[in-house]
């Protein structure tokens, strides 16, 4: 099954714009859900109201930052399986390392053009879209 049903959260406006954007560059037949507050895409997924294929979520969230929304998905039976990508402004590798070992499928710096991001995306995207 390809990743029809995309999360990215973010609490940056021109970042959710850049991933979009990317996403669109990448496929048109993907449906991309962005939500500015942790808290809230952590309540649809559990709820059941949403649900996704693949989640990108910054690292620097307001309230549930990164690492703790990642930490409830794990410990959460049918969203525990969920593929996490998670997003940062910083390239350290130990944070990188740690969140992989905390189940997150992968770790991307936040490039600074919509190119560089559909670059990055496109190995966690295009062959499963």
């Amino acid at each position: 099954m390809g990743y029809t049903k995309i999360f990215h959260i973010d609490d940056d406006a021109d970042d959710i714009e850049f991933f979009l954007a990317a996403v669109e560059y990448l496929s048109d037949g993907a449906s991309c859900f962005s939500f500015t507050n942790s808290v809230k895409a952590l309540q649809k997924l559990t709820s059941g109201e949403l649900m996704a294929d693949i989640i990108f979520l910054d690292l620097n969230m307001p309230i549930i930052n990164g690492q703790e929304f990642l930490a409830a998905l794990k410990s959460t039976a049918g969203l525990k399986d969920i593929p996490v990508i998670m997003l940062s402004t910083s390239s350290d590798a130990a944070a990188a390392r740690k969140l992989k070992a905390e189940g997150a499928s992968g770790f991307l710096t936040k490039p600074t053009s919509i190119k560089e991001l559909s670059n990055l995306l496109r190995p966690y995207l295009i062959q499963n879209l």
